[in-house]
């Protein structure tokens, strides 16, 4: 029997990395924001001795040019650890109020797992990945009515379309490390990030997935 605990878990998230690396990075990025520090900047600074993911937030930051203002656009960072395998990422969103439909505009994405022995591949697997999380962050949404699935199809089940997707950069970094598998790496990167950059855009934090135009507009009282 499963138990209860309060938390909708579906099967993209994975064996527990992914729900929990959104509550955690959400809650790095409350405490960053009540101290008045930089979101990356805290993240350097929780992973002294931890050289392998400092080394991912220093690149992802100058991929994404962090510290760059932008004006009408915010970034948020995440990363995840999984099987030693660690990754981080930055997403650059945009959001339109009266809609309250978000576009997520550039994914940046760091990865280390370990020796790459098909670099090219896992690039192209964790730009899938990315893209595959972005329908689950921003719309997807199982409903269940009297024992019944109430949507039918793709029409109103709607994945990520080609319109949603960003530009992705994925930059992988082989290390001496023993090989750990990657692949599946960037989905839960895609909702810290994105979440914690509409707390950067908005003020608001969105804590339950996925950030449906309905509920983006809730949050923000429109």
């Amino acid at each position: 029997m499963i138990e209860n605990r309060g938390a909708r878990l579906s099967p993209w998230r994975g064996v527990g990395n992914g729900h929990n690396a959104f509550a955690i990075e959400s809650f790095i990025d409350d405490i960053a924001k009540d101290f008045g520090k930089d979101p990356l900047a805290l993240r350097l600074e929780l992973t002294e001795g931890v050289p392998r993911m400092q080394h991912l937030l220093r690149t992802v930051a100058a991929m994404s040019d962090w510290t760059h203002k932008r004006d009408g656009t915010a970034v948020g960072v995440g990363t995840m650890v999984k099987d030693e395998t660690l990754a981080a990422g930055v997403a650059e969103v945009s959001l339109d109020r009266a809609t309250g439909k978000i576009k997520v505009l550039n994914f940046w994405a760091a990865l280390d797992a370990g020796i790459a022995v098909q670099p090219r591949n896992l690039a192209a697997q964790t730009e899938g990945s990315i893209i595959y999380a972005l329908g689950s962050v921003l719309r997807e949404q199982i409903t269940i009515r009297d024992g019944h699935v109430i949507q039918s199809n793709y029409s109103d089940y709607e994945v990520a379309r080609m319109s949603d997707v960003p530009h992705i950069e994925i930059k992988v970094v082989s290390t001496d490390n023993h090989p750990t598998g990657g692949g599946e790496e960037g989905v839960p990167l895609v909702a810290c990030a994105v979440g914690n950059a509409i707390v950067a855009l908005t003020g608001v934090r969105l804590r339950e997935l996925p950030f449906s135009p309905d509920r983006v507009r809730g949050a923000l009282g429109a």
